[in-house]
C-alpha cells in the first residue's frame, strides 16, 4: 500500500467511525418535541419525565396588608403528580406558574428538597391543559436541561395512530 492510499485509508477509517458518534441523541418521547431549528439541543441532557395520574388546580389571592397601599396578587397553578418513567429520576411531580400576556415566563427548575419541577406557562394555554388531562389518552410531563443551558419542558400526549 503506498502512503497516498494509507492515507486515504486513514481518512476513510475516521469518517467511519465517527459517523455513529455524530448521530443525534435518542431519549423516550422524542417524538414530542418540535425541530431543533437553531441547533441548540445536540448534547445529552439530563430527562425528566413521568406520566400524569392525578392533577389539581389552585386559584389564588393574597392581600398583604402591611404594604402601602395594600398590595394584592392573584395567579393560577396546577400540580400534576404521577410515576417516573426515567429510571433513577426523583421528579415525579410539576407545579405550573401560568404568567398573564405580556409577563416573561421564567426558565423551569427543579426544586431538588421537594422533587418537584416547576414550569411556567401562559394563562391562554389553561384551557387546553385542562382538555388534554380530562382526555382518555395518557399525559406526561417532560423536562430536559442540556449542558448549554438551553431547557424544555412540555406536557404531551401518545402519538396519535393512524
Amino acid at each position: 500500500m503506498t502512503y497516498r492510499s494509507k492515507g486515504l485509508f486513514s481518512i476513510l477509517l475516521i469518517l467511519a467511525c465517527s459517523a455513529p458518534m455524530a448521530s443525534p441523541v435518542v431519549l423516550p418521547h422524542d417524538l414530542a418535541l418540535p425541530d431543533d431549528l437553531h441547533g441548540a439541543r445536540q448534547d445529552k441532557p439530563d430527562q425528566m419525565l413521568f406520566q400524569v395520574e392525578d392533577y389539581s388546580l389552585t386559584l389564588g389571592t393574597e392581600y398583604r396588608a402591611n404594604t402601602s397601599p395594600g398590595s394584592q396578587d392573584s395567579g393560577i397553578w396546577m400540580r400534576l403528580a404521577g410515576q417516573s418513567l426515567i429510571h433513577g429520576s426523583p421528579v415525579r411531580q410539576a407545579r405550573i406558574s401560568f404568567t398573564e400576556p405580556g409577563v416573561r415566563a421564567r426558565p423551569a427548575r427543579i426544586d431538588p428538597p421537594s422533587q418537584t419541577l416547576h414550569m411556567s406557562m401562559p394563562v391562554g394555554q389553561l384551557e387546553l391543559l385542562l382538555r388534554l388531562l380530562e382526555g382518555s389518552r395518557p399525559v406526561y410531563v417532560q423536562a430536559r436541561f442540556y449542558g448549554n443551558g438551553t431547557v424544555w419542558t412540555d406536557v404531551h400526549t401518545d402519538p396519535v395512530g393512524r
